[in-house]
């Protein structure tokens, strides 16, 4: 028994690699620590979004998709203020596993927030077959009954890594790739409960050059989002020093809306 869960780690860990997980989470730690004073900024918004969002929920159960390095969550004021803080990632960085020993109320979960789609498309890549589009919306994530639901800048992120994965076949046509990738956010405002969600996401890309002239516009949403109570808006300055994309600044416009 022992042998086969140490084998389906190291199966998992390997997936998890192929597919640039690790690399890209390793990735934001490393431009966060270029981008410090930039990303300080946005991070606190998100932050201080999420507290304003929470005012208004029991204070039980808190789930948040995305966890990640924890950077963006008030981590210290969710535990004082509900009963439990739950933290979904498809990885959860050694320093979080750590820093989370400090708190009797905060748990770890490792799941992968599509529902299940890391491992389909990777078996099916893996294999060179096509999915059928139809089939998407099986995949869900079953949120469990809580209080609050963060959905933490992972939304338009979803999708991204699958894709770049994805391309490396090509088994998709750009529109079947597109497709997915809308799926892929519509199933995921499906599931976050009315009333009591914290939903931050990047919804737009600006791309300056080096004078700081704004030289193109990408929408990243490719749908539209829920009825919301609140909303607030702002700029994160992504890429300051044009290492995302040569000669180029890259900055996300962002917001956060509570529904």
């Amino acid at each position: 028994m022992k042998l086969n869960s140490i084998a389906n780690q190291f199966n998992e860990f390997i997936k998890l690699n192929k597919m640039q997980y690790t690399q890209d989470q390793n990735g934001i730690a490393r431009r966060y620590s270029r981008e410090k004073k930039t990303w300080d900024d946005h991070f606190n918004t998100s932050k201080n979004f999420i507290l304003e969002s929470a005012k208004t929920k029991n204070k039980g159960i808190v789930i948040v998709l995305g966890s990640g390095w924890l950077f963006d969550l008030p981590i210290d004021d969710l535990s004082n203020q509900f009963k439990e803080v739950v933290l979904y990632d498809i990885i959860h960085p050694k320093q979080v596993l750590h820093k989370t020993k400090n708190y009797d109320n905060v748990r770890i979960e490792k799941v992968d927030i599509t529902g299940g789609l890391i491992d389909y498309f990777y078996k099916l890549a893996k294999n060179k077959s096509l999915i059928y589009t139809r089939e998407l919306n099986t995949f869900k994530l079953n949120i469990p009954n809580c209080d609050f639901v963060i959905s933490l800048n992972i939304m338009c992120q979803l999708h991204i890594i699958l894709i770049d994965y994805l391309k490396n076949f090509n088994i998709y046509s750009s529109k079947q790739l597109d497709i997915i990738a809308q799926e892929i956010q519509r199933s995921h405002i499906e599931i976050l409960p009315k009333n009591k969600t914290c939903l931050i996401t990047d919804y737009e890309e600006e791309i300056y050059n080096e004078d700081d002239e704004l030289v193109g516009v990408n929408p990243l949403l490719k749908l539209d989002l829920p009825e919301k109570k609140f909303i607030k808006k702002w700029k994160w300055k992504f890429d300051t020093q044009m290492t995302y994309r040569d000669d180029h600044k890259t900055f996300f416009n962002t917001l956060g809306i509570d529904f």
